[in-house]
Formats: structure tokens, sequence, C-alpha cells
């Protein structure tokens, strides 16, 4: 244990590595989520033109501006409105046109125009969304009103309005907030990158030890400790883990990350070398990991590719144990493939310092691919 203080105590002896290891998995775990603080797209300038001037076609559109997340102004002119569009000062334009409601009274069916602004996909899902639900909530109050005028009673009206009523819940993100969704991926993208900066930086000036590997342990796992109690309530993340899975889980992608940063040690001579190259990697590991597109719509070679990279796995089984409250043994796919890359990682090191940096002519070779 006294080993292991001295070497995390070693961890904030160098500048390079207390702004890895201690600022940025600190100030990037509140700096990424800000932007998003708000979970959903709220005041959403839209603009409606009502052709009609009717009490339905008013109807609808205070049913289009009631989600709460649209601010709804209504246009007289389409020009103006088409204008207001493009200069994105609205974000859509919904188009209710004349004899919108004789056409409904007289049983025949009316469509209306909605133009909206592709730009912005968390904004059109949210428009689109308001436009179902306010044209539904319209057409079945007028079917129902139709079926009363009938002699058919409210309650039937209702039933036969809906034989087959949906109950959706939705799992994981009820509030369908996008920092849910996207910050809890990014947080094992920066555990990952800071660990492997860390790791190399420290290397260079330092051969890796068993004592070392146990104080980037013990560092991460308060740092995990930090995002769990701290960050996760702050924003008000999902948190369904149990702490058993969570633990394996974090034992086996911090070993793996270690091993992976030991390993390129040897191609560094310069700490400035290694923020170059770890942080242009960033953006492969996050888009491939496969939480911003479908896993299914990635070609398999690209995973293929990536699967030296710990978060390719860890991505995954994060999202899975934490946000859905999976176990480690439902995730013991990934969890395994971060223990084959910690173990391969050690052949490789164990490998490289064996038989390929003994000679003199391996020495200076790698010293070239380092420079």
């Amino acid at each position: 244990m006294k080993s292991i203080l001295s070497e995390w105590v070693y961890f904030f002896k160098d500048r390079n590595a207390v702004l890895v290891l201690a600022v940025a998995v600190i100030i990037y775990a509140f700096y990424y989520p800000l932007p998003y603080l708000n979970g959903v797209a709220k005041d959403i300038p839209v603009a409606v033109v009502d052709f009609d001037h009717t009490v339905m076609s008013r109807q609808l559109t205070g049913f289009f501006g009631a989600s709460g997340n649209l601010k709804v102004s209504v246009y007289e002119d389409m020009a103006l409105a088409k204008k207001a569009l493009a200069e994105e000062k609205v974000y859509s334009i919904l188009e209710i046109p004349a004899g919108f409601e004789r056409d409904i009274r007289a049983g025949r069916s009316s469509t209306i125009g909605e133009f909206n602004n592709g730009n912005y996909f968390m904004v059109y899902s949210e428009i689109s969304r308001a436009v179902f639900y306010a044209t539904a909530t319209l057409g079945a109050g007028v079917q129902i009103a139709f079926m009363q005028a009938r002699g058919i009673p409210p309650e039937l009206a209702l039933k036969k309005r809906d034989p087959i009523p949906i109950a959706v819940k939705t799992m994981f993100n009820g509030s369908m907030r996008y920092d849910n969704y996207v910050v809890p991926a990014v947080l094992m993208v920066i555990l990952q990158q800071t660990m492997l900066i860390g790791a190399c930086m420290l290397g260079i000036s330092k051969r890796p030890t068993f004592s070392r590997t146990a104080a980037f342990m013990l560092h991460y796992s308060l740092v995990l400790c930090f995002y769990l109690f701290v960050v996760y309530p702050f924003f008000g993340f999902n948190a369904h883990g149990k702490y058993l899975d969570i633990a394996i889980f974090a034992f086996v992608f911090f070993i793996a990350c270690i091993q992976m940063g030991s390993f390129f040690t040897r191609f560094f001579k310069q700490k400035e070398s290694v923020m170059q190259v770890f942080l242009f990697a960033s953006l492969p590991f996050l888009f491939i990991s496969g939480f911003s597109w479908p896993r299914s719509s990635i070609p398999d070679s690209l995973h293929y590719a990536m699967f030296w990279a710990p978060c390719e796995h860890a991505i995954p089984a994060w999202i899975s144990i934490q946000q859905m409250g999976a176990t480690a043994s439902e995730m013991s796919r990934e969890i395994i493939s971060l223990g084959i890359l910690a173990v391969g990682y050690s052949i490789l090191s164990l490998i490289f310092d064996r038989f390929i940096t003994t000679t003199p002519f391996s020495q200076s070779r790698l010293q070239r691919v380092a420079t």
C-alpha cells in the first residue's frame, strides 16, 4: 500500500499528468453536458398560417402549441412565414387550408401542410411529434362528435374510436432527454482517453510497474465514484446499475485501458505527441462504438478493426449496466472482450520488451518510429 500510494502521489507531481488525470476528468464531466442542461428542446419558434379562420382551425392551432415545447406565432401571409423559415426565425410552418372545417364537417378529408427545417434533427423530431398529436387529437374529437350526433353514448363512442388502446411506456429514458442518452457514453470515452494519455505520459518518464497499475486503479475508482455520486445526480441521469456489476465492469475496463496505455508508451518519446495522437483518435472511438448511430448500420469490418479499443466494448456494457440495469453476466461478452484486451496488451508488452527492443537496430528503428 505504501508503494501504491507513493505512485499515486507521483501522479500529482507531473503537471501534464495532473491536467489529464485530475483536471480533465472533472472539467469534461461537467463541461460536455452543460449545453444539454435543459434535456429537451424548448421554446421552439414555429409558425401557423391559418387560411380557414374557423373554430376548428383555431382548435388545431391550440393543440399544436399544447406540447409545451413550442412557441407558436400566427402569420396571415404565407410568404412572410416562408421568409421567417428561411431566416431561421421559425423552424416549421403549419398551413391550415381554406375550407378546412367545412370539409371535415362534410365528412371529407382535409390536408394540412407542414414545412420543416430538417437541419436540426432534435428540433425537427419535437415539431413532428407535436403535429402528429395535434392532428390525432383533433381527428379523434371529430370522430367522437360524429358518433354522438348519431345517438351513440360518449363512453361507447370513445371505445369505438379506439377499440385497441395502446399504452406506450418509454423505458430507460422516459423524459426523452438527449443528455441522458449521449453523455453516459461520452463519459466512458473520457475515462479511456485520459487513462491512455496518462499511462503513456507517466510511462515515458518512469517504467510501468504493478504499483503504478494499482495506483491507476485506485485513482480511477475514485473518479468513477465521482461520476456515480456527483455527476449523475447533478444532471439527473438514469442510474439503475448495481454496485457489484459496476465494480466487475470497471475493474476489467480499467485494466484494459491501463495495459493498452502501457503498451503504447513504447512508441512515444515526448509527452506532447501522446496528446496529439490520442485526442485525434477520440472521434473515431466515439462514433464507431455504435451509440450515436445504430450498431447494425455500421459495417462489421469497422467493428472488427476497432476491437483493440476498450471503449468499443465498454460503452455498450456501461449503458446496459448503468442505464438499463443489466447484470455483469448479461454483459459477459463485452466484459470478456475487455479481459482479452487486457491480457493481449500485457503479452504484447512482454514480447515487445523481450524480442524487439533488445537489439541496437530495433532500438534505433523504434526511436525513428516514435519520432
